[in-house]
């Protein structure tokens, strides 16, 4: 009970509950819903008056189509952002053949690989029928595919590729000699 009396007595408690925005609010404590001026712009019904036409809906979805393949193109085209930072791991890499190059360029030919597989369920979300992303898919692909090359590249610079005379030496067939020639003179004589 002291504890009442304590907050009974505390002048600056007041309570923001009123009989409009409650259910089962305080009566005769702030202001009622009907004194406060309604702010500028609000209508009554402007929920039942603005029933949306026909032409509204077309325009709503023609919107919608032209955001959805324009978000389908920043898809495509995130790849090339991606390879800027790829690129400048490679380079700092550098062109020797050690456990760090060989990782982050494995990483660099990887990624675009699995992206290509993934590229049905990556533009799932635009193809709905409206929004058709063929061109976009094939931009995706492409750019992946660029940096898969460059990959490669990389790994020729590296001397990991196979492109040198050199690398396939023990496959060369050594050609039996058409003639011999022996001479000398005797050591014994």
């Amino acid at each position: 009970l002291p504890l009442l009396t304590r907050m009974a007595a505390r002048r600056w408690d007041f309570a923001f509950a009123t009989e409009s925005n409650t259910k089962g609010g305080r009566t005769g404590e702030g202001p009622s819903s009907s004194s406060l001026t309604k702010p500028p712009g609000f209508l009554e019904h402007a929920e039942a008056s603005a029933a949306p036409s026909s032409q509204t809906v077309t325009k709503a979805k023609a919107d919608v189509a032209k955001l959805k393949s324009k978000k389908a193109w920043e898809v495509a085209f995130s790849p090339a952002s991606q390879f800027m930072m790829n690129g400048f791991m490679l380079w700092m890499s550098g062109n020797q053949p050690n456990i760090f190059s060989i990782m982050i360029t494995s990483y660099v030919m990887y990624n675009p690989l699995k992206a290509i597989a993934s590229n049905a369920q990556t533009f799932k979300p635009f193809n709905d029928g409206a929004v058709d992303v063929t061109l976009q898919k094939i931009c995706f692909v492409l750019i992946n595919a660029a940096v898969f090359c460059f990959g490669v590249l990389k790994m020729s610079w590296l001397g990991l590729l196979p492109t040198e005379p050199a690398d396939w030496i023990a496959f060369y067939v050594v050609r039996s000699s058409a003639e011999s020639a022996t001479g000398g003179m005797p050591l014994g004589a």
